[in-house]
């Protein structure tokens, strides 16, 4: 029977060093049959493989093909290889060890043949590859994320000549690799940033081995742009820089939004002149340059007549492009030192903040009178409007902004009730307000001796045909006006400076009262509570929030705030600080008025609402209305796509709720469903329920 010898002969001594060589080798080595058993190894073969000894290596491992090679067919093509070449060199394949762990190796082996060339044995070396592969691995994955990474990369040498660019690069840059590779790095835009912060930004990197900030980088052919850059150096062997490492974003989009932020944060966003806090920052400041130079200034504070009726009857659409040519025909209006600004609604002011006496001001006023004159055309229609306008003098009227505002409001006012086209603030005018001034002593009694009352309006789901929510609503029986509708005395509630006072004791009556019904075994899911501006940039908000929770022992996630577009893009870093507040507590937030507020949709995506609330207007005329349908139907696809729950209000007709329904909004709230209740009657219908959601079937 043929056995595995050496082709040769040796002496004893010979075997005997060859017998070393083969125990103490750093390679294993082996010799195995053609149907794959071990006949000998060495002790490195076996620690390769993770066993204690050659003798366990050759008694665990009697099935080559299936207990070692990750993939039997690996060790097929091997025997095919060494039968047909009787060699094979560097052969790589993926084993496993003893604990089933997989490596890499590559073999070096020959066949042993008989006398008639028959194979009886092979034999060969081993050597463990895994780090290399490792390292192969490392070095592929980052060539594939150098080319792939969004960020352009650049590598310099320590002289800062261009070692290697990435794809992403010359897409940012519009340099090919050839154009820069082996050039120094001259990619930074010289005409936005000096040699000087160049040359800083270098040494900054070299010394402290990291620099990172924004920039400005040059384009081939076009205007530089603004990145954020990462500058690492890379030492070598005496440990100064030897390598820069350069990643750059652009950042052209992000400034973009940052100013369209800002912007709108100073800016009405329907007219794009400043907005009312603006114009008060404003004022102030021309107020104390008056004050200083000995000169007069004059507000001018102007009304859009007939502008609730083209609204009503000509729709949002046109009254927001009559506010726009007001806008307009205001700016031809003033000098570029002055100020314009919307104050809201249909509501603008012009300060003049140097006037030499009132003629002055009137001659302003005349422009502005004559500018109104022509009509206004919009989608074909011609339109006439005139303004109404008050004129108060610092230092003659007020010795503040805020006063000074309010007596041309008090002039606006006067103008407007005596079919005037203007008017010059008098100290008679303050009697005029006392009716004003009447309401607001009684909204303070009222305070005090709890005149206050709140009805409920519920929340349901037509698909689930249940209650899912109330919306707490201000009521106030005044003891000889009778019941005070609240856009009569809210709107003197904000002048008086009352409508915090109003808004803290809404939300903590409203969180006792959902307290009482649990205690009577009433569920009700959630209630909600509107928030003002003045509430809700109140630095107190989160902590009376938090106090009418624990005082009422109401779970944070029951209670939802409504807040309007415009009350957050006041001041949007603000805005955003406190509804991460309220959210981290759990409270929810709603969007109120969706689609009115004339906010951008980028706000959506800073802004951490829960719920987006359909505006009544867009309601009112489902299903005939064509355009508030679609309208509609792009709200709830927005709030489905950016993960939103979406409400509508103002349902009062079966029609409304079914085209509402079938557009997946099934969460609604109107008279269809009740009118606002008294506590004790909500109650009642949380007992009952409500008829008329039964007709909305499964």
């Amino acid at each position: 029977m043929d056995t595995c010898i050496p082709t040769t002969a040796v002496n004893e001594s010979d075997f005997g060093g060859y017998r070393s060589l083969f125990e103490n080798a750093v390679e294993g080595i082996y010799r195995t049959t053609p149907d794959g058993r071990y006949l000998d190894a060495n002790p490195a073969l076996a620690r390769i493989y993770g066993y204690d000894s050659p003798e366990e290596l050759i008694a665990g491992l009697t099935d080559i093909a299936r207990d070692l090679y990750v993939n039997s067919v690996d060790r097929a093509l091997f025997k095919e290889v060494l039968e047909r070449d009787s060699v094979v060199r560097n052969f790589e394949a993926r084993v496993y060890n003893k604990d089933r762990r997989i490596i890499w190796i590559s073999e070096n082996a020959r066949a042993v043949r008989n006398s008639a060339g028959q194979v009886v044995c092979y034999e060969g070396t081993v050597q463990d590859i895994s780090e290399r592969k490792r390292s192969e691995e490392s070095l592929r994955l980052a060539a594939a994320v150098f080319e792939t990474v969004g960020e352009a990369i650049v590598v310099t040498d320590s002289n800062q000549n261009i070692l290697a660019v990435n794809a992403a690069f010359e897409r940012m840059t519009d340099w090919t690799a050839a154009e820069v590779v082996a050039k120094p790095c001259d990619i930074f835009a010289t005409e936005m940033i000096g040699f000087a912060e160049i040359a800083e930004i270098w040494r900054l990197a070299a010394s402290g081995g990291l620099w990172s900030g924004e920039t400005w980088i040059s384009r081939k052919d076009s205007d530089p742009f603004p990145a954020a850059l990462a500058m690492s150096a890379i030492p070598g062997e005496d440990s100064k820089a030897d390598r820069f490492v350069l990643l750059l974003r652009d950042i052209t989009s992000r400034r973009r939004d940052e100013q369209r932020i800002k912007f709108h944060a100073c800016h009405d966003s329907l007219t794009k002149l400043v907005n009312r806090r603006t114009v008060m920052e404003s004022l102030a400041e021309s107020m104390i340059r008056a004050e200083r130079n000995g000169q007069r200034l004059a507000v001018l504070y102007l009304d859009v007549n007939r502008f609730k009726d083209i609204n009503d009857s000509f729709g949002h659409g046109v009254g927001d492009d009559l506010l726009r040519q007001v806008a307009r025909r205001l700016k031809a209006c003033v000098r570029a030192s002055d100020i314009i600004g919307r104050l809201g609604g249909d509501e603008f002011v012009i300060v003049l903040p140097s006037v030499a006496d009132r003629g002055t001001a009137e001659v302003c006023v005349n422009k502005v009178t004559y500018a109104f004159t022509e009509p206004f055309t919009i989608n074909e229609l011609e339109l006439y409007s005139s303004s109404s306008i008050g004129v108060a003098l610092y230092p003659d009227d007020a010795d503040t902004a805020e006063t000074l505002l309010s007596r041309a409001d008090a002039a606006m006012y006067h103008a407007k009730r005596n079919g005037l086209h203007f008017s010059f603030f008098d100290i008679d005018m303050d009697r005029q307000a006392a009716d004003r001034v009447n309401l607001e002593n009684d909204l303070r009694h009222a305070l005090a001796t709890k005149q206050f009352q709140l009805a409920y309006q519920p929340k349901v789901d037509v698909g689930q045909r249940r209650i899912i929510g109330a919306e707490a609503l201000i009521r106030w029986r005044h003891p000889e006006r009778g019941a005070v509708s609240p856009a009569v005395f809210i709107p003197v509630a904000e002048r008086a400076g009352l409508i915090g006072a109003i808004d803290d004791w809404v939300l903590s009556e409203a969180c006792s009262q959902i307290g009482r019904w649990r205690e009577r075994g009433l569920d009700l899911p959630a209630i909600s509570v509107n928030i003002s501006p003045a509430q809700f940039h109140d630095g107190r908000l989160t902590d009376k929030v938090r106090a009418g929770l624990d005082t009422s022992g109401l779970d944070p996630t029951m209670l939802e705030l409504e807040i309007t577009e415009t009350m957050m893009a006041s001041d949007v870093d603000r805005a955003i600080e406190i509804l991460g507040q309220l959210t981290a507590m759990g409270v929810k937030v709603s969007l109120d008025d969706f689609g009115t507020g004339y906010s951008s949709l980028a706000y959506l995506k800073l802004f951490p609402v829960s719920t987006l609330k359909i505006d009544r207007t867009f309601v009112d005329d489902l299903p005939d209305d064509v355009k508030d349908g679609a309208i509609i139907s792009s709200i709830i696809a927005l709030a489905e796509n950016l993960g939103f729950a979406v409400i509508a209000e103002g349902v009062e007709t079966p029609a409304q709720a079914r085209f509402l329904r079938e557009r997946g909004c099934t969460a609604m709230q109107g008279f269809l469903f009740s009118r606002p209740l008294d506590g004790e009657q909500f109650a009642r219908l949380l007992e009952t329920g409500i008829d008329v959601l039964e007709s909305f079937g499964p």
